[in-house]
C-alpha cells in the first residue's frame, strides 16, 4: 500500500494501537505492535529489517518480540533460500494456537488451586477462595475446549 509522501502509513498507528492493547494483558507492547504489523500486512512474509523500518524501532526490539511470539506459536519463521536474513509470518492457525494458550492457563489455575487444598490444612477462607478459582477455571476449560472443538469443525468444512 502506497502511503502518500508525508503521510503516516495508518498500519503503523493501528499496530501501537494492537501493541497498547495487549499491553494491558501483560504482553510487551512490542510483540502486539509485531504481531498488529502482521496482521495489516500486505505481505505474507517480513523480514526482520523491513518491520523495524516500518514500525520505526530497532532491529533488536523487533527481533525479542518475534522470538517471543514465535514460542508461544502466533509467528512462524518463512526460511527464504539465498539470504540469512529472518522473515517471519503468522502462524496459520495462529487463533486456534491462541485459544489453545489461554485454555492451558485455565488449567494452570485448576491444577494450582486443587494442589493447594491438598496440601494445605484446611482454612475456611482459603478454601472458599480456591474453590471458587478451580470451578470457575475448570468451566472456563471446558468452555474454551468445546469451542476450539467447534471451531475445528466449522473450519474443516470451510
Amino acid at each position: 500500500m502506497e502511503t502518500p509522501a508525508g503521510a503516516e502509513d495508518p498500519r503503523r498507528r493501528l499496530a501501537e494501537r494492537m501493541g497498547f492493547f495487549l499491553e494491558q494483558f501483560g504482553w510487551p507492547r512490542m510483540a502486539g505492535r509485531v504481531l498488529g504489523w502482521l496482521l495489516l500486512s500486505e505481505e505474507d512474509e517480513v523480514s526482520l529489517d523491513e518491520l523495524a523500518a516500518q514500525l520505526g524501532v530497532s532491529k533488536a526490539s523487533v527481533s525479542n518480540a518475534a522470538r517471543q511470539l514465535e514460542q508461544i506459536g502466533a509467528l512462524e519463521r518463512a526460511p527464504r533460500c539465498g539470504t540469512r536474513k529472518a522473515y517471519y509470518r503468522l502462524a496459520g492457525d495462529i487463533w486456534e494456537r491462541m485459544l489453545e494458550l489461554e485454555k492451558k492457563v485455565s488449567d494452570g489455575f485448576v491444577g494450582f488451586a486443587a494442589e493447594s487444598r491438598r496440601e494445605l490444612e484446611r482454612h475456611p477462607g482459603r478454601d472458599a477462595r480456591l474453590s471458587e478459582m478451580e470451578r470457575i477455571f475448570s468451566r472456563y476449560g471446558e468452555m474454551l475446549a468445546g469451542f476450539i472443538a467447534s471451531w475445528r469443525k466449522e473450519r474443516e468444512r470451510g
